[in-house]
């Protein structure tokens, strides 16, 4: 009876270290995020959480951080989290009378070791903005 118990116990830990391990890449830093495609609007920003997915290689690389190149529509820019470790925060800034459009936009590592970050495309629809009529 205690063997069952044992072994369930250890069958799963070794799930959760599996599907841990899977997650990461087996070369150089992925990028994960909740979310790859955003429906935006003239004048809104959008806050996304992204975190660095490293292999066992580039553990201890460091990054000058992330970078992606917009339209003159929108801009984005990222901001590292002090307190989590390999956690950025990206802002999508649409501007005021952005047109109507799709974007592809390419995230992707900056500066050192930039290039062993997976770089990752996200899509960004520019809906219209919403008006409100008063009667």
């Amino acid at each position: 009876m205690i063997s069952k118990f044992y072994l369930t116990i250890f069958l799963f830990v070794m799930s959760v270290c599996l599907t841990k391990a899977q997650e990461l890449p087996k070369e150089g830093v992925a990028l994960d995020l909740s979310q790859t495609s955003f429906n935006v609007t003239p004048g809104s920003t959008t806050d996304v959480e992204i975190k660095l997915l490293r292999s066992k290689r580039a553990r201890k690389m460091k990054f000058d951080g992330l970078e992606a190149r917009t339209s003159n529509d929108l801009a984005i820019t990222f901001r590292q989290n002090d307190q989590l470790v390999d956690t950025y925060t990206m802002s999508i800034i649409v501007k005021e009378g952005a047109i109507e459009k799709s974007h592809t936009i390419v995230i992707k590592g900056a500066g050192i070791n930039g290039s062993k970050i997976k770089g990752k495309a996200i899509s960004i629809v520019v809906t219209g903005s919403q008006i409100v009529k008063s009667n």
